[in-house]
C-alpha cells in the first residue's frame, strides 16, 4: 500500500476517536435542570419585587377562591404572618390604570391580547408578535376570546376584583404583567409541553368583558355552580 494512503488512513482513524471522544465529553445544558427549585426561587423574587413596589403599581392577589377581608389583594406592600406566596398571583399594572368600565366576573367572557413565558423564557403561547405597542395590525395582533369560568385560577384571579374592593380588577384597556405560581397554574403536573411546577409569566392586555344576558347585578361576584 502507498504510504501516503496509509498515512491519511491513520490521521482519518486519529481525527474520529477525537470527535468522538470530543461528543462524549460535551453535554448539552438542560434547560429545565433544578426546575422545581428554579421556579421557587424566581418566585421569591417577584414577591421581593412586589413588596418593595417601588412604583405603586404592584399588586398581590389572593386566589379568589380564598378570598378574604384581610388578605384579598395587599397592594404588594404589606403581608400578615399567615402569607403564603403560592396562594397569590402577583400582577403589576405597566401603566395607571385609567381604564373604564368594569372588571369580569366568573360568568363573564374576555377578549385579549397574551403571551405567556417560563422563567427561562420560552414562550409558550401568544396571540401577538414582536414587542409589544399599541399599533396594532390585523396581520400581527388578533385578541383571543375567552370564558372566565374556563380558565386557570392564576387568571381568574388576576382578572377580577376583590370582594372588598383592595384590588380592581383587570378592566378593558388595562396593561399587565402577570406572574402565577404552579399551585395556580397547572400545578406539578404541567400541561402540555408546560413542565409541572412551572411559574407562568404574562404579558396581557383586556381588550373586552362581554357580560351573559340577564340580569346584570355586579356588585356581587357570581359563584360557581
Amino acid at each position: 500500500m502507498n504510504k501516503n494512503i496509509l498515512w491519511l488512513i491513520v490521521v482519518l482513524v486519529s481525527l474520529s476517536f477525537g470527535f468522538a471522544s470530543c461528543a462524549e465529553d460535551t453535554q448539552v445544558e438542560d434547560p429545565y435542570a433544578n426546575w422545581q427549585a428554579r421556579n421557587e426561587h424566581y418566585l421569591d423574587s417577584i414577591v421581593d419585587v412586589a413588596r418593595a413596589n417601588a412604583d405603586g403599581r404592584w399588586y398581590c392577589v389572593q386566589n379568589w377562591k380564598i378570598w378574604n377581608d384581610g388578605m384579598a389583594g395587599t397592594g404588594g406592600i404589606v403581608f400578615d404572618d399567615n402569607f403564603d406566596m403560592t396562594d397569590s398571583v402577583y400582577v403589576h399594572f405597566r401603566s395607571e390604570s385609567v381604564a373604564a368600565g368594569s372588571a369580569p366576573l366568573y360568568t363573564d367572557s374576555i377578549t385579549t391580547y397574551y403571551r405567556g413565558s417560563l422563567i427561562n423564557g420560552e414562550q409558550f403561547d401568544s396571540n401577538y408578535q414582536g414587542d409589544w405597542d399599541d399599533v396594532q395590525t390585523p396581520q400581527i395582533y388578533t385578541p383571543r376570546g375567552f370564558l372566565v369560568s374556563g380558565l386557570i385560577t392564576g387568571w381568574q384571579t388576576a382578572l377580577m376584583a376583590s370582594h372588598d374592593g383592595s384590588y380592581p380588577g383587570m378592566k378593558p384597556g388595562d396593561n399587565v404583567d402577570i406572574y402565577i405560581p404552579y399551585q395556580l397554574g397547572y400545578g406539578a403536573s404541567g400541561y402540555l409541553d408546560i413542565r409541572g411546577y412551572s411559574v407562568l409569566s404574562f404579558h396581557m392586555k383586556l381588550v373586552s368583558v362581554t357580560h351573559p344576558e340577564g340580569p346584570d347585578d355586579r356588585s356581587l361576584m357570581s359563584e360557581i355552580e
